[in-house]
This record gives structure tokens, sequence and C-alpha cells, in this order.
């Protein structure tokens, strides 16, 4: 079987240093963007309760993703893999874990990850790299997660370092989802344009299937405070319908906050408004408290820069997240 160096089509002058995946030749890209002055919370330990312990670098950020429709055999395997090639290519690693080691559920959300369609991550089986190399400038650091859908290997690898930038990169995507652009010709969105940033409410139950994740855009909440409006809210209304119809689905609710505060305000506030939203779905509509489950993570997973205004209110949002791996 013949591998490939997996960084699109061509070596990139000026990004030598950093980590390149070697993957099956028919391994697809999903998505690859870069920043010149970029932020990564590189994970060094597993969720410990409260968050996860992590140290911050600053440099050319590089966030990759691949589908491995062929040649993937098992998460394990190719993590076994990649860490050979990280060791191969000059890296340290100072980090690795596998599901409950790393924190479970807890640690996928308090880390950083792309959203559906461009990483999935079942939250029964992934795995998590992070290695460091040397440099004459600042190091270059990486981390690696990997898992699985039922038909395919997913895999992420963010890496931030003192790489120039080059305009040959892909820059990042600007596409949002709007109402005018979100629905399919049956109805439901269509794989070009699944960006779940914003929901359209009657089309809940088709983005979970599809993607996973949804975020819940039409809930109010009190400036500041945890109480949810009295509604009614569309979103809610398809999302209980589609607990009903099967009550052997299981949904995490997650909260999200700006960053405006502390870490510990926001979690503790995200955590209580997705309980309100948790609360709201088995009061009003008899959605079984067993399908739900409620989170908050704080600020640790914006969808926006929080320098202005709309991106803080973007980043200021409940998700649903489909728990089913089958």
């Amino acid at each position: 079987m013949r591998w490939l160096l997996a960084i699109g089509c061509v070596a990139l002058p000026g990004m030598l240093s950093a980590f390149e995946p070697v993957l099956p030749e028919g391994t697809q890209l999903l998505e690859e963007t870069s920043s010149a002055t970029g932020v990564y919370e590189v994970p060094i330990g597993p969720f410990d309760a409260t968050n996860v312990p992590s140290e911050r670098y600053v440099g050319d950020l590089r966030r990759r993703s691949w589908r491995l429709n062929v040649g993937f055999a098992d998460t394990a395997t190719l993590n076994a893999d990649l860490a050979a090639q990280l060791l191969s290519q000059g890296y340290e690693i100072i980090f690795a874990c596998e599901t409950e080691g790393c924190g479970g559920f807890d640690f996928r959300f308090n880390t950083e990850v792309l959203l559906p369609p461009h990483m999935f991550v079942d939250l029964s089986d992934f795995l998590f790299l992070s290695g460091v190399k040397d440099s004459d400038e600042q190091p270059d650091v990486v981390g690696v997660l990997i898992s699985r859908t039922k038909q395919a290997g997913m895999l992420q690898v963010i890496d931030i370092g003192p790489r120039e930038q080059n305009a040959s990169q892909k820059p990042p995507s600007s596409t949002q989802t709007t109402p005018e652009n979100a629905a399919g010709t049956l109805g439901g969105p269509t794989s070009e344009t699944l960006r779940p940033n914003v929901v359209i409410e009657d089309d809940v139950a088709a983005w979970l299937k599809h993607s996973g994740h949804v975020v819940l855009s039409d809930l109010e909440f009190e400036t500041g405070s945890s109480r949810l409006g009295e509604g009614p809210f569309r979103s809610l209304e398809a999302l209980a319908a589609f607990l009903n119809e099967d009550t052997t689905r299981r949904l995490a609710l997650v909260g999200h906050t700006d960053s405006v505060g502390s870490l510990e305000q926001n979690t503790e506030l995200s955590r209580k408004r997705a309980s309100a939203v948790r609360a709201r779905l088995v009061e009003t509509y008899q959605v079984p408290s067993e399908q739900l489950e409620a989170r908050g993570v704080g600020y640790l997973s914006p969808i926006a820069s929080n320098l202005g205004e709309d991106g803080r209110n973007a980043n200021r949002r409940v998700e649903a997240i489909l728990l089913n791996t089958e």
C-alpha cells in the first residue's frame, strides 16, 4: 500500500519544520487553515476535575484534519504509527492518552477540536498525543487527535511554531451558514453547506444525524444569568421531537461563553445554562432525563474571535452533541 506525505498536494516552503504525517493513499484532507499569529493551548495532561493542563504557545498556527477512508485498521494502530513518525521527525512526546485516560468527555470538550464535518470524535474511542521539537527561535509544538466514525478514521493535527506564513497556504474559511444557504433540496443541510455556527431550527435532526453537532442559536438568556427565556424555542421543540422519537438517543448539552471574566465564573455560568436547557427539555417536553447530560466549558471552545461584539455574541451559546455511536 502506498503512503503519502499528507500536506495537501505539495510540500510548502517555510513549513518544513512542522509535523508532516505520512498517511495512506486515498486519505481525504478535510481542512487546512493557518494563522500568522495564532495561539494554541497544548494539552500536557489529562482532565483533572477542573480543566485540562496545558501550555500556551503563540506563533504561526496551522490546523489540519483528514478522513482515512482506506488503510485504517483502528485508532490504536494509527496512534502507534503517528507516535513513531513524531519521534522520527525529531519530536519529543510530552503527553499521550487514550479515551478515559484522557478524561473522556471532559477532555474532549476542554481542548481545541475542529467543528464537524472537519473532525468527528467518538467519545468511546479517541487518543491524543502532544509533542515538542526544539528550534533556534522557539519550539515547534504539535497536538494530534485521533478518533473514528463507523466507516473511517479521523485525524486532527494542530501545530504551532516559528514558521513563516506562505501565500500558497489555504486561508481560514470565512463561510458561515445562513438561513438562505443552509437547507438542501430535501429540506436538510447539504455536505457542502454544513458549517454549524447557526442552526435552522427545523433542521436540528438533520444536522445532528449528519454532523453530530448543532448550535441552538435561538435560545435567549438574561444577561449574565443562567435563566432561560420563556420561549417557546423552535430548536428545543425540534430537539425534543428528535429525542422522543427514539429513546436510545443521547445528547450532551454543552454551554459556552465569551472570554469576559474568569474561567471559573464562565465555566459555572455555561454549565448552569446547559442545565437550564436540560431542565426545560425534561419538564416541558417530557424528554427522559437519562437521554440528556449538561456540561459547561466556559470560554475554552470559541467559534469566533472575542475581540469584537459579534464574535462574543457567537461564542455565547449552547450546543447539542449527539453521543450515540451507532
